[in-house]
């Protein structure tokens, strides 16, 4: 029964050892392949020494107590390899661990050698056969040598050695990872006990228990290094950083009960209630804001198990110098901080001006009092619910919840002037701010993103920000190199400010066009001086010099950071509406608004002032020729809205009203150019009544105008008996007289803007004056109401045509947006089709689609890489533009797909379609093969049928045609074998003669 009970447990044992060696090499990892050959050579062990005790040969016994001898060789030196793993011990850097190593390999490879040879020759040990006994396993005594002394000798020199390495860290670390190593000393030191009672004959039977305990002992290095030991770690180390958090930490369960907290939580709050926001008085009386984080803890079926609070210290997010909280800090909470503020919503971002100046020249200490300055000023001209921000780059933000951008801007500029009355710095402190509005799609972040921007160009632009002085260079430049300059730029700036305001420009664009007035003929100083100040003409030579300066000017801006903003309006702004200027031919709204803006504005300025060559003409006659080339040279809306304000007075709208510019005058303005706009009357009478209330509401008196203002007759007022009620639409009531009784509660006159109901129904809106007054006759309570009609009046008809003029100039904006292409500004696929879409349903032309790409593009790509890709598509598509003409259309239809409409006239030949199509493919090639990596082109072209054709069919033509390109080998032209066409064509020449 024994013999079957030790068979059982051993093969066990061996089985255990093989599972957790299995466990330990798939951990993939050094200390894992380690352990896990230990873990089987452990239970080759087992299986040896199974093998020894039940056998009664005697050769079969010594061989296998041999191999079992040997395994245990293996199984130590692994183990010992798994220590230097799990102590990082590399033997390639520590000489000492490598020579250890290497003398323990020899020893043990010698041991092993005389081991596997003691069955033949018994030099290291000698068995002898005692019984069986009654328990069926056999039981031999043996007889050790030398050698065997040298081999146990060398096992607890391996097992001594590890203990040395592992007692040498165990007073080196931390506690946290103290039981580690513990853990494998006790495991190892219960295995030696085990077999040193043996080998000593402590035990009653002859059988080697500590085999037994080899598979324990993986078992406990490998849950407690591989497996639970990490898990165990990381408990411990969650539990310290909770305790050293300084936010108090809650954990309740499903039933509320409190299963974590930390130290800071049981220190600040013995007991919770449902708010998320809390109050603590500190010791000294002091209070502390909180923001409480609360989460719902779900399992997979989202049943709640436990619920998490979190409270976070308000000053951690605080900047000590200002007192404002940090830009990290809000930008994590700004959600929690805005979700109950009213709307609207602004953020106005400032900052010093010259406060590097001060920084240098008095010290650092000095700068930042007039920072703590600034930021005492603003909290104090601002609302209590603004939340106040300190940026970087010593930016201060307010993000101000129901406030109006005027009012905003108010506050800020009474904070400035104040922040001036300060004297005790070297000069008068001077900030600068920039207001941004929310909608419904923006961030705070975004709209203090975007203020700064506009902050950064408004510096650019005042004399004494640091921000200036390369400006102020370039500026100083331009006038030693053109005298008349100066004045030309600051009458520019002077008249694109106050068009920009009527055309619905953002504070963001008006700052921009400011900065291109100044700056839009930068490129002169690149021009020579006998051609920029020649008192005559200028020599077709001569000219094509002076135009290069867009160019020069395009470059400097690009070069100049605080100029990068307005380079693309600088390289376009002698562009022509109809697509006649230079340098790129542009026309219409592919041309920047701010380009022709300040074409406009500039060509006017030119005409009105004197020059060397010729006198200046009046306003009255630049108007008129602004208004000749309106359509031609400018673009008419801006032409109709500048003509006007030049008409109504050059003066800022701030100072005076403008003119309501509505869409049907510019219309009729183009249509008609020679009749001249009739000028608005802008003092008019105002329509009113005057009419008196009982102490019930009711009306007992009207004057001659109340039937033409209400359209109720005095008949009216006697049989109906109306009263003020009558007067107002349902859905007004309720707020009317409650701002009725708020008025006359806090200043006993009522002063209201609101809608009368008439008779008919309709609506008119009038300004109301209500005053409590007594009747002489019966000296009975009664107001006097006096209304006045406003719904016609110039006022409104001026904020109307404003907002119409700005939701124009957006859609202008939109449609040009949404028509070009991001990258390359060519057309997009939509907006090239339906341009292609309207020439092709002309009668006098025929076209010539063509479509091209770039052969082995994905490969381009990938060696050179994408930015390298998109230069090759922006030459592409100016070798594109250059070669086809004004007339031609050109488009992007995605990735490296180009088309181009070519336009020809009616009696074209088909050699003469052939020969252009030719020659635009050559064209761009050559372009192309100028570059370095000489990519190749391949296209294809159809030609429209006399009779008329589709867009969908030329494309499909070309399409193919472009695909036989490809087919044929690449880098070269297919055209539609205009053969086909030939019969239709000469058919149609016919018809025509």
């Amino acid at each position: 029964m024994d013999r079957i009970i030790c068979c059982c447990l051993f093969s066990f044992t061996a089985l255990a050892n093989l599972l957790v060696s299995f466990q330990c090499l798939s951990k993939k990892s050094r200390k894992g392949r380690m352990l896990g050959f230990s873990m089987l050579f452990s239970a080759l062990v087992s299986i040896s020494y199974l093998i020894s005790i039940m056998t009664k040969n005697y050769f079969v016994m010594s061989l296998s107590s041999s191999i079992y001898f040997c395994f245990i060789d293996c199984m130590l030196l692994f183990l010992l390899r798994f220590f230097y793993a799990f102590l990082d011990i590399d033997t390639s850097r520590v000489k000492s661990a490598r020579c250890v190593l290497s003398g323990l390999h020899i020893w043990s490879s010698i041991d092993i050698l005389i081991l596997l040879s003691n069955p033949f020759h018994e030099k290291a040990i000698t068995y002898a056969f005692h019984n069986v006994g009654n328990s069926g396993i056999a039981s031999w005594v043996f007889e050790p040598h030398p050698f065997y002394t040298l081999h146990l000798l060398l096992c607890y020199l391996i097992i001594g050695y590890g203990f040395i390495l592992i007692f040498m860290n165990v007073f080196r670390i931390s506690y946290l990872y103290r039981n580690y190593y513990l853990r494998i000393i006790f495991s190892v030191l219960f295995v030696v006990i085990i077999n040193a009672a043996y080998l000593l004959q402590l035990t009653e039977r002859n059988i080697d228990y500590s085999v037994l305990l080899y598979s324990l002992f993986g078992y406990v290095i490998y849950w407690n290094t591989l497996v639970r030991g990490d898990r165990n770690l990381l408990n411990q180390a969650r539990q310290i950083i909770l305790d050293h958090s300084s936010q108090p930490l809650f954990l309740f369960d499903d039933n509320d009960r409190l299963i974590l907290s930390n130290q800071a939580a049981r220190t600040l709050l013995p007991s919770l209630d449902e708010e998320t926001r809390f109050y603590w008085t500190e010791p000294n009386g002091e209070h502390t804001s909180y923001i409480c984080d609360f989460q719902l803890l779900r399992d997979k079926k989202q049943r709640i198990i436990a619920r998490f609070f979190i409270f976070t210290n308000n000053m951690l997010g605080i900047d000590s110098l200002t007192g404002f909280q940090t830009e990290h800090y809000f930008s994590l909470h700004r959600k929690e901080l805005s979700s109950s503020q009213t709307q609207p919503v602004g953020a106005a971002v400032c900052n010093l001006n010259r406060l590097s100046l001060l920084n240098n020249t008095i010290g650092q200490s000095c700068g930042d009092e007039a920072i703590a300055l600034q930021a005492k000023v603003m909290k104090k001209h601002l609302p209590a619910n603004t939340v106040f921000i300190r940026l970087r780059d010593a930016n201060l933000c307010a993000v101000c919840y129901g406030l109006s951008k005027n009012e905003i801007k108010k506050r800020m500029k009474d904070a400035a002037e104040q922040l001036q009355t300060y004297s005790q710095f070297p000069f008068r402190l001077k900030i600068d701010f920039a207001v941004c509005m929310l909608d419904e799609t923006n961030d705070v972040m975004d709209a203090a993103g975007k203020a700064i921007s506009i902050l950064r160009t408004r510096k650019v632009l005042d004399s004494e920000s640091d921000r200036s002085s390369a400006i102020e260079s370039l500026r100083q430049m331009l006038i030693e190199c053109d005298p008349e300059t100066e004045g030309h730029v600051q009458r520019t700036r002077l008249l694109g400010d106050s068009l920009a305001y009527r055309i619905g420009l953002t504070d963001y664009e008006r700052d921009q066009l400011s900065l291109l007035c100044l700056f839009h003929d930068i490129g002169k100083v690149g021009i020579p001086l006998h051609i920029l100040n020649k008192p005559g003409p200028l020599t077709d030579e001569e000219w094509i010099i002076m135009r290069g300066h867009v160019e020069k000017g395009y470059r400097i801006a690009r070069a100049t950071p605080e100029l990068n903003i307005v380079a693309e309006p600088i390289l376009h702004h002698h562009e022509y509406w109809n697509g006649n200027g230079y340098p790129d031919g542009q026309q219409s709204e592919a041309i920047p608004l701010l380009s022709r803006i300040i074409s406009v504005v500039d060509a006017y300025d030119a005409m009105v002032t004197d020059r060397s060559y010729r006198k200046g003409i009046t306003s009255e006659a630049a108007c008129a020729e602004l208004v000749r080339c309106s359509g031609i040279q400018f673009d008419p809306y801006i032409v109709d809205v500048f003509v006007r304000m030049l008409e109504n007075g050059k003066s800022h709208p701030s100072e005076t009203t403008c003119e309501t510019i509505h869409p049907e005058n510019i219309a009729e303005k183009e249509g008609s150019k020679e009749t001249a706009p009739a000028k608005t009357v802008l003092v008019n009478p105002v329509r009113y009544s005057q009419y008196f209330l009982n102490d019930k509401e009711v009306i007992e008196q009207v004057d001659e105008n109340f039937e033409q203002l209400t359209g109720y007759t005095i008949y009216d007022i006697r049989n109906l008996s109306l009263t003020q009620n009558d007067l107002l639409f349902e859905e007004d009531k309720e707020i009317y007289w409650k701002m009725v009784n708020d008025m006359v509660g806090h200043a006993g006159i009522v002063y209201l803007e609101h809608r009368i109901r008439r008779k008919d129904g309709t609506g008119r809106y009038v300004y109301c004056t209500g005053i409590p007054d007594t009747d002489p006759a019966s000296g009975k309570k009664r107001s006097t109401i006096i209304v006045s009609d406003i719904t016609d009046s110039i006022s409104v008809q001026l904020q109307i045509g404003q907002a119409r003029n700005r939701a124009m100039m957006s859609l202008r904006r939109l449609e040009e947006s949404i028509q070009k292409d991001p990258m390359t500004g060519l057309l997009n696929q939509a907006a090239f089709r339906k341009n292609c879409e309207r020439e092709l349903s002309g009668e006098n032309s025929r076209c010539v689609l063509m479509m091209m790409d770039v052969d082995h593009f994905k490969d381009y790509n990938d060696t050179f890489g994408h930015p390298k890709g998109d230069e090759l598509l922006l030459c592409l598509t100016g070798a594109l533009t250059s070669a086809i003409r004004q007339d031609d259309l050109a488009g992007r239809m995605g990735g490296d797909e180009f088309c181009c409409l070519l336009r020809f006239g009616r009696n074209a030949t088909l050699e003469d379609i052939h020969r252009r199509t030719s020659e635009v493919f050559r064209s761009i090639s050559r372009a192309l093969t100028k570059l370095p990596t000489a990519p190749t082109l391949s296209a294809g072209a159809a030609c429209s049928s006399p009779n008329g054709s589709s867009f969908r069919g030329l494309y499909d033509a070309a399409d193919k045609e472009l695909y036989t390109a490809k087919k044929r080998g690449k880098n070269q032209l297919s055209i539609q074998n205009l053969k086909d066409l030939s019969d239709e064509i000469m058919a149609d020449e016919e018809m025509i003669r």
